[in-house]
């Protein structure tokens, strides 16, 4: 059984708990842990609620520990060596690297690609040692993502913070006691007293076991198994799709313009899900054809239709997206709000104030919380919508942690973040098929309380330019795809195969025919039928089991091979891409997770060719041109 514990200071005194069942602390203050056992996957989690159940405020809490757990690992068969370095089966804690400052996409690939890649760090067994780490600017994977895996020598553990707020982690090892101490909490202070009747909630908490000749699979696929059935929208709700397959249009285009370009996909058969309307449809603003055009920004909160663009309020949108078998899928950030918006002097308790021009709204306060969900309802019902899309482009840390007062620290942004939980909860519970797409300026809001509510379809917003590179997407691709079966890519980049093929997930959205100066000759959506037809046939193994075979950084000069493989039916594909300075024509490649003995029908997509292995022999590849791929896909005779 996974160890599990957590630990507090009540009033000075440090109080530490087995994490599991109820305990009475006096006689106001009562804490409740709840543990959920999933021991097919070696792993258990634990959130813990602190109640006053008294007549009288509690005493303080403060110092709160969601997870401090200590695991006996013993000593190595062999101690690294005087003057050596670490060596690949050290122990160490590997950690993945969240999301940049977005400003820094404009400049460099080679920083972009850094996002969600994956990093070792080594302890000595001769000395004690500390690896710490935090998210930054409030947002859950902002920085450093929630996920880390302890690995020593055969056996480890992956760990999992489910707080979309601020979070850090303590890794050490007590060279004394040969032992692994873990301790996580909210990054923001936390001193605060309860009042009677109150009820709050910090982060949960995901620890999984595993050991690799017992187990017979990697942690990285035994812990994306357990997220798939766990920890993903599908296994919470009764969506009964994997994610988004979305054609963006910008919410800025006018409506004539959006019914044109959906004619054009229902006259060429090109089968998407989801219409997927951006940003810039609501407001006031009358020119703002693009993203770079007006001061469709400035009406960030004012949730109305923008009748200067859409007159009929995007009915004859809607009717031809319905016709053309789209379901819509609108954008909003409704957490954040401009002072242009009629609510801020309607309500200014609704809010946190940022700035002179920028307001928070205060989800931890029932009537704003209401408000918001009385606004997505109606959308959601009106326009019969299949997924809400939410972002947040802003941070919180500095406003949660000058907005409580010395003796109620952490209190808002644990009210705050709990409350988003309820209003999505709530969105769930009454829409059960809709899918919530958790954006967040791309990726900067993952963890394992969001994965399980929404759809992780903006893995990074690098993808939001127009000439993103297909070799990012690959590096991005690698390393979400680690931890995560449920994270999402688009590109706007048309007739690009190489590019395209390259942003291919288990969501994936179609941009390339968005934008008021992107268009698409007859040929061009000729090609895209074909890529889209594609998609849709292999889209299945992309929350299966993956494995990496070629170069997971961005080098120019190697190749990138992904396999996506189901194990219940040994089925699969694998995706080759040899890089624009790859001075190789070939490689080879064993499959993983494939029986030594099977013998596969496979067929390559380019060509159409189709040919037998033997899966004990090396699957063969060969990319003459550079700056090229290959799609197979195989099935177990």
């Amino acid at each position: 059984m996974i160890k599990t514990g957590f630990s507090f200071t009540y009033d000075g005194e440090r109080r530490v708990f087995t994490a599991d069942g109820v305990h009475k602390v006096d006689e106001n203050l009562t804490v409740n842990c709840i543990r959920r056992e999933y021991s097919e996957y070696g792993a258990a989690e634990w959130v813990v609620y602190f109640e006053n159940t008294g007549t009288e405020n509690t005493r303080v809490i403060s110092d709160i520990l969601d997870c401090d757990v200590v695991f006996d690992i013993g000593y190595p068969k062999e101690k690294f060596k005087v003057g050596h370095l670490a060596e690949k089966d050290s122990p160490c804690v590997i950690w993945q690297k969240g999301m940049i400052p977005g400003h820094l996409y404009n400049f460099t690939d080679d920083q972009s690609a850094e996002e969600l890649k994956l990093h070792k760090n080594y302890f000595s067994y001769w000395d004690s040692l500390t690896h710490s780490f935090n998210n930054t600017t409030g947002r859950s994977s902002d920085g450093t993502m929630p996920f880390f895996t302890f690995d020593c020598q055969n056996c480890g553990y992956v760990f999992a913070i489910g707080w979309t707020g601020g979070w850090k982690a303590d890794f050490t090892y007590a060279k004394n006691e040969a032992t692994l101490s873990v301790k996580t909490g909210l990054q923001n202070k936390t001193n605060f007293y309860l009042v009677p009747g109150e009820r709050v909630r910090t982060s949960s908490i995901l620890i999984m076991e595993y050991d690799t000749e017992s187990d017979g699979i990697d942690s990285g696929n035994k812990f994306r198994r357990l997220i798939k059935k766990h920890f993903s929208h599908r296994s919470g709700g009764k969506s009964n799709r994997d994610g988004l397959f979305a054609f963006e249009l910008w919410g800025g285009l006018t409506s004539d313009r959006m019914v044109k370009r959906i004619g054009d996909l229902k006259a060429h058969d090109i089968k998407l899900e989801d219409l997927w309307i951006d940003a810039g449809w609501y407001g006031k603003c009358k020119n703002c054809d693009t993203p770079y055009d007006g001061d469709w920004f400035k009406y960030t909160g004012e949730w109305v239709v923008n009748k200067n663009i859409h007159p009929d309020n995007l009915e004859e949108v809607r009717k031809a997206a319905n016709q053309a078998g789209l379901n819509m899928m609108l954008w909003f950030e409704p957490e954040r709000v401009t002072i242009n918006a009629p609510i801020v002097k309607e309500h200014p308790e609704y809010f946190f104030k940022k700035s002179e021009s920028d307001f928070i709204i205060n989800y931890g306060m029932d009537e704003a919380r209401n408000y918001i969900f009385d606004i997505l309802s109606d959308y959601i019902k009106d326009y019969g919508m299949s997924c809400y899309r939410q972002d947040f482009n802003t941070d919180l840390n500095i406003l949660f942690a000058n907005t409580d007062a010395e003796d109620r620290k952490g209190i808002s942004e644990i009210k705050h973040i709990c409350g988003m939980y309820k209003l999505w909860d709530d969105l769930r519970e009454k829409y059960p098929h809709l899918l919530i797409d958790n954006c967040s300026s791309g990726g900067r809001r993952f963890d394992i309380e969001t994965l399980r509510r929404s759809v992780a379809f903006f893995r990074s917003d690098y993808q939001c330019a127009f000439n993103s590179n297909g070799e990012v997407y690959q590096a991005h691709n690698c390393g979400a795809s680690h931890y995560l079966p449920y994270t999402g890519c688009t590109t706007k980049v048309k007739c690009d195969d190489y590019n395209f093929r390259a942003a291919y997930s288990a969501s994936f959205g179609v941009a390339c025919y968005n934008a008021i100066f992107q268009e698409m000759s007859e040929d061009d959506l000729k090609w895209l039928k074909k890529r889209t037809d594609e998609y849709l046939r292999i889209r299945k193994y992309y929350s299966c089991d993956f494995y990496n075979h070629g170069c997971s950084a961005y080098d120019s000069a190697g190749w990138s091979i992904f396999q996506y493989h189901d194990s219940e039916c040994g089925n699969g594909i694998v995706l080759a891409f040899r890089r624009e300075e790859s001075p190789f024509e070939s490689v080879k490649i064993e499959l993983g997770g494939v029986a030594k003995s099977a013998v596969l029908d496979v067929e390559n997509l380019n060509s159409g060719e189709k040919f037998s292995l033997c899966a004990a022999s090396r699957l063969e590849i060969e990319l003459p041109e550079k700056r090229s791929c290959v799609i197979f896909e195989y099935k177990t005779k």
